[in-house]
């Protein structure tokens, strides 16, 4: 189980992340913004399979 510090730090990341991918959308870079996505499902799908 993690602990606050590390839970606290995997929150920050993932908000920057969001708050990144948010400023790809209001900029219109949609192409950009779906490749990150679907390197991400295929991450997770290589992930699942171990």
């Amino acid at each position: 189980m993690p602990t606050d510090v590390q839970f606290k730090y995997e929150l920050r990341k993932h908000l920057t992340e969001l708050e990144r991918k948010l400023e790809l959308l209001r900029n219109e870079e949609y192409e950009k913004l779906e490749k990150e996505y679907l390197k991400e499902i295929q991450d997770i799908q290589t992930s699942l399979e171990d």
